[in-house]
């Protein structure tokens, strides 16, 4: 990083950009650029993962907390047009779908241009950063565009993660950064890398870069530098025995893996089997909206009858983890009560059964599915689905009032805010939910289905190593 980039960008009060490739100092820049300033700056993104990792270097680097307002553009766009609802004509807190938060974003960006909201943004920020600004939309372009027409603006990110499939066009930075916005510098030094001890690493990625963004391809045939692996397995059937042996190495260690597929709808769904066929040794990722639980939790929420609703929730947990069948008795599994005996296997299993078919209530269910996970005869693979699942329950539990949909809906609420809170260190996601986030061992799967940015943003994400699972010499294909 250019030593006078902090203070370059502090000073900055046009519209610029930096260019800033995964893993290399961009949020310490930025942090360092507030530091630098002696006025309150705006920081927006796009995730609350990334909202937490902007305000933890802030804190780490001692910059003063009256100096910044760290917020995603989603929620910074949705609070203004509900401080103004009699001018923005806004009064929804909750959007929800893909049209909802358009026409947030279209509300927004009209409200920018009035007298009294120039004043106010005026007041409050004297200039504004966006982290990762390939990542944002063509609608979400237009009102950053317009706040910079009120405030100095910095923007940061790399064209090679752009890798978000928008319902609207994604940001063309030919078209809407390069010729409005002056370049303010480039990160050049892999970071993450050289500070992890693995330079080598460090160096054949910023390599590996240089090519991709060139649209040439890249050998992975030996020899290899320190921290690259390549392993040649046929992942099309992961049933076959042996063949996942490669994933066993990164058991014997605390640090942290994630093992990364292909964004595509195909490889969403092999994630989960993936992690089943491991045994729950390593638990995939959701995503943030949780289809599949809101899904679920609608269809419970709608059942009248105790029996069906014990049976779906079977069938849900049986999602989540592996050898629930054999844990449960004949009669728990048709939704209808247990004789519990000497003969009964779990009996303790078999009463909280009963207790949810006498009473379908939260607490209970909680109760049952709590013991199913701790069973030591069953694996939890999704644990995040389940634990998302367990913690809407304890939510409608403490206030029955409403809905467990309405208690579903306050928790992803909440959810949004707090981030993705996943305990377990051994994780397979795919290339669009790992994206911004930092592992100690990344391990890239079917390397050959992957684009050149995908490749790029999964090979970034491991600081001390990188292992390519793929059939072929070279990447992309």
């Amino acid at each position: 990083m250019d030593e006078d980039l902090p203070e370059k960008l502090a000073a900055f009060v046009g519209k610029g950009y930096v260019i800033a490739p995964a893993g290399y100092g961009k949020t310490h820049l930025i942090a360092m650029a507030v530091k630098a300033s002696s006025q309150r700056q705006l920081i927006l993104t796009h995730t609350y993962a990334g909202v937490h990792a902007i305000k933890k270097k802030m804190q780490a680097l001692s910059v003063p907390a009256s100096r910044y307002q760290v917020d995603t553009i989603a929620s910074w766009a949705l609070r203004l047009c509900l401080c103004f609802p009699k001018t923005s004509n806004w009064y929804k807190e909750y959007p929800t779908s893909g049209k909802e938060w358009a026409k947030l974003y279209e509300t927004a960006t009209t409200l920018l241009p009035r007298p009294f909201i120039e004043r106010f943004v005026r007041s409050s920020y004297s200039g504004f950063y966006v982290d990762e600004y390939q990542d944002c939309s063509s609608q979400q372009h237009q009102l950053v565009d317009g706040l910079a027409a009120k405030l100095p603006c910095r923007l940061l990110g790399d064209p090679m993660q752009a890798i978000f499939d928008f319902t609207d066009q994604p940001v063309d930075w030919v078209q809407h950064v390069y010729p409005h916005y002056q370049l303010l510098g480039k990160l050049e030094k892999p970071w993450r890398w050289h500070s992890a001890g693995a330079i080598e690493l460090g160096d054949w990625l910023d390599a590996a870069s240089k090519r991709f963004r060139a649209g040439e391809k890249i050998s992975i045939a030996a020899p290899l530098p320190k921290g690259v692996k390549r392993i040649s397995v046929d992942l099309m059937d992961f049933t076959t025995p042996g063949r996942l042996n490669f994933f066993f190495p990164f058991l014997a260690h605390e640090e942290t893996v994630i093992a990364i597929h292909s964004g595509n709808p195909r490889s969403k769904n092999k994630t989960h089997k993936l992690a089943q066929a491991l045994g729950g040794k390593f638990s995939s990722i959701e995503e943030v909206e949780g289809k599949n639980l809101f899904s679920f939790i609608r269809k419970l929420d709608a059942e009248q009858s105790s029996k069906q609703k014990l049976c779906l929730v079977i069938d849900f947990t049986k999602k989540c983890c592996n050898a629930v069948d054999g844990i449960l008795s004949a009669a728990t599994k048709r939704g209808e009560e247990t004789k519990v005996t000497k003969a009964t296997k779990y009996p303790g299993l078999a009463d909280l059964a009963n207790a949810y078919l006498a009473a379908p209530s939260s607490a209970n269910l909680s109760r049952f599915i709590g013991e199913i996970q701790s069973n030591p005869t069953t694996s939890t693979y999704r644990r995040d689905m389940l634990n998302r699942f367990m913690k809407i329950l304890r939510k409608h539990a403490e206030n029955s009032q409403p809905s467990l949909l309405e208690s579903a809906h306050r928790y992803q609420r909440d959810f949004r805010h707090s981030g993705r809170p996943i305990r377990h260190n051994k994780l397979i996601g795919t290339t669009l939910l790992v994206k911004g986030l930092e592992y100690d061992h990344a391990i890239v799967l079917e390397a050959e289905s992957m684009s050149p940015r995908e490749l790029y943003v999964a090979l970034t994400r491991g600081a001390k190593s990188v292992t390519i699972v793929t059939l072929h010499t070279t990447i992309p294909a």
